[in-house]
């Protein structure tokens, strides 16, 4: 699928018609189409009769196969567990199940770049995300993109390009891709059935699918309820870490940090950015809410993510999540 906000892109990746770079990097945030914009592009470099503007017909036998998920001139690679990931052979998984993209993988390619298409095309390989490409899969890729196959290109699509090898960026013809406008997010939201759509989009950092995801999520139907506890000046660390499950100690972490983020934004700008449907309460707790703990708190917040998917003690850290909340509104003595 192509979104009308990526459609600039997709006449850029064609600029030379049907002569395609041998590797093209599709770089930008999370949420705004990056994957579905690879898969339409891989479709349509194995179609047998794509149209004028260069999109897949849907209907001819490669098409036909793609839609099956089994075309055999393409393959994909996305990231695994580490602890089943065959890079892990060298002692390089670690306990926190870091998802990445092993050596192995890449060297499975070797067979498929050097055999002829089996249907007479272009040969596709789509790695997403490339920037979880262990370092000897990156150095791997990087020996096959120096030397292009013949007839077989490469589609990395990557969040975080930065975190690539500049050698292996450099290989690659780079198409970024940009949040839309708020304008044309909203209004995709509420064509897609979310109501409501300013302040989960706010929540995803304007990006649009990441919004609708969040919008549907279990969580998000939890958040009414949290925001009303958060908002209460007079809420105990006891009640706040009660209200959480354990469950959803991660979802809840990225609520805390947007709300004393817009509390630390309000106090110091007067303007709020993630929780616009709850301005009046922040605005109450920002009057009288310490800046320093709260900047101190979101620091925390931050340092947590790396351990909170297995945490040790899951109560403990949501305790300790609410406590710093609650000693960061000065109103209340501790």
């Amino acid at each position: 699928m192509i979104f009308n906000w990526n459609r600039s892109i997709w006449d850029l990746a064609w600029q030379r018609g049907t002569d395609l770079p041998p590797a093209l990097l599709l770089a930008g945030p999370s949420g705004v189409g990056k994957g579905d914009f690879a898969q339409a592009l891989a479709q349509a470099a194995l179609c047998a009769t794509p149209s004028s503007q260069h999109e897949a017909c849907g209907s001819c036998h490669p098409c036909r196969l793609f839609a099956a998920a089994s075309h055999p001139d393409l393959r994909l690679l996305e990231a695994t567990s580490a602890e089943d990931a065959a890079a892990a052979e060298s002692g390089s998984a670690t306990a926190d199940s870091q998802r990445i993209i092993g050596v192995e993988r890449i060297r499975d390619l070797r067979d498929f770049t050097e055999m002829s298409s089996h249907l007479g095309g272009r040969k596709v390989i789509l790695i997403n995300p490339a920037d979880r490409l262990h370092p000897s899969a990156a150095n791997a890729l990087l020996k096959t993109l120096e030397e292009p196959p013949p007839a077989t290109f490469f589609v990395l699509v990557s969040a975080r390009p930065q975190q690539l090898l500049p050698t292996l960026r450099s290989r690659c013809f780079r198409l970024d891709f940009r949040l839309p406008s708020t304008e044309t997010a909203l209004a995709w939201l509420r064509e897609n059935g979310i109501d409501e759509p300013a302040t989960p989009l706010a929540h995803a950092g304007g990006a649009p699918l990441a919004a609708a995801e969040l919008a549907r999520s279990p969580f998000w139907r939890r958040r009414q309820e949290l925001t009303r506890l958060l908002g209460a000046a007079d809420i105990t660390a006891v009640e706040l870490a009660r209200a959480v499950d354990s469950a959803e100690l991660g979802s809840f972490s990225g609520l805390l940090y947007k709300w004393c983020a817009d509390l630390l934004s309000l106090r110091l700008t007067g303007r709020l950015r993630y929780n616009p449907d709850c301005a009046k309460s922040l605005g109450q707790l920002a009057v009288n809410s310490d800046v320093l703990k709260l900047q101190r708190l979101m620091k925390e917040l931050t340092a947590a993510v790396r351990y909170l998917e297995h945490p040790l003690n899951p109560r403990l850290v949501c305790e300790r999540m609410a406590l710093g909340y609650t000693r960061a509104l000065s109103t209340q003595e501790h």
